[in-house]
């Protein structure tokens, strides 16, 4: 079994990100929601009063695509205010965690306290190109920033434990 342990220096950009990478499916589901009610509403609206049926379509859609493009503007704004906010006041600051792995799972060692996972406790594991997010419940994470690792061999070291350790229905990571 390899092993692996570093330490990592999560930073309020790791925050954002595993904001954005929470909110992201929501996102998606609400901005085609607001699209297609918005587009529906106009398009109604412009044909009742007398619009041709490609006038109509075309406002609607102009329109749809404006409302989805500030429904995500604000959302992207209020996380981040949020998140400043957070940080201002400091009931967040950044912080490091030393994550180990071993036969039984993963340990997180931090001055906000130590926490033992059994590699079947992982409820999913995700790669994105910043980071790797190892879930504890459906929206809690621990977060390891990729640009932390000492290289791509590294990654790759502890992508082969993941793939090994956790269930593959639950990794959505490069597979190597």
């Amino acid at each position: 079994m390899t092993q692996f342990s570093r330490t990592f220096t999560i930073t309020k950009k790791d925050n954002l990100r595993y904001n954005f990478f929470l909110m992201q499916k929501k996102l998606i589901a609400t901005s085609a929601l607001v699209f297609v009610i918005i587009a529906a509403m106009i398009g109604l609206l412009k044909y009742a009063q007398g619009a041709s049926i490609s006038v109509s379509v075309l406002n609607a859609l102009l329109m749809a695509v404006l409302g989805t493009l500030i429904l995500v503007a604000i959302n992207i704004i209020t996380t981040v205010v949020r998140m400043n906010g957070y940080y201002n006041q400091k009931k967040l600051t950044d912080f490091s965690v030393t994550f180990t792995t071993d036969k039984t799972g993963i340990r997180a060692t931090s001055e906000r306290g130590d926490s033992d996972l059994p590699w079947n406790r992982i409820v999913a594991v995700r790669e994105t190109r910043n980071a790797f997010y190892i879930f504890i419940t459906e929206s809690h994470a621990n977060v390891m920033p990729k640009d932390q690792f000492s290289g791509e061999s590294e990654v790759a070291v502890f992508r082969a434990l993941l793939e090994k350790n956790v269930e593959a229905a639950r990794l959505k990571i490069k597979r190597t």
